[in-house]
């Protein structure tokens, strides 16, 4: 694949935020009465969550997330979210996906409560991000600058 041709795949609208805080865990449609899979997740946002996951998953297939930010002070939950693959890789033994939230899905989806609260742990994240950002050093700081911009497709 060329660089030009994954320039164009790439269609991030938001900021994505590292998700390292955030347990995720997914059950592929056939099995939403399980436990599912605890992934690992990599960026989140209030459309969205990239993921590493053992099961294979295919593009546009529907499966349902739970979402557990955990906080010094508790927890915030966030379950039966409906998504859809939007693109997965074979990583080796893994799956590296981006699943998109479809908030058309069902009257979960449509709630303005899920999606306040789904739009409460991005706005999480994003400040647990800043604090980060604000306790590093110079050289840490342009790394860490340097490495999102070219993951945005930015950088040369």
């Amino acid at each position: 694949m060329s660089a030009a041709s994954s320039l164009q795949d790439e269609r991030r609208h938001l900021r994505r935020y590292p998700a390292a805080e955030l347990e995720v865990r997914v059950r592929p449609k056939r099995q939403w009465f399980g436990q599912g899979e605890v992934v690992e997740a990599h960026d989140f946002t209030r459309s969205g969550v990239g993921i590493t996951s053992s099961q294979k998953l295919k593009t546009g297939q529907r499966v349902q997330v739970d979402l557990i930010l955990r906080l010094d002070r508790g927890e915030i939950h966030q379950s039966r979210l409906i998504a859809v693959v939007q693109n997965a890789r074979s990583d080796g033994e893994h799956w590296r996906c981006g699943l998109r939230f479809d908030y058309n899905a069902n009257r979960h989806m449509k709630a303005l409560s899920t999606q306040a609260r789904v739009g409460r742990i991005e706005g999480i994240l994003e400040r647990i991000q800043k604090l980060k950002a604000r306790t590093m050093g110079g050289d840490q700081l342009l790394k860490a600058y340097h490495r999102e911009k070219s993951k945005d497709g930015q950088g040369n």
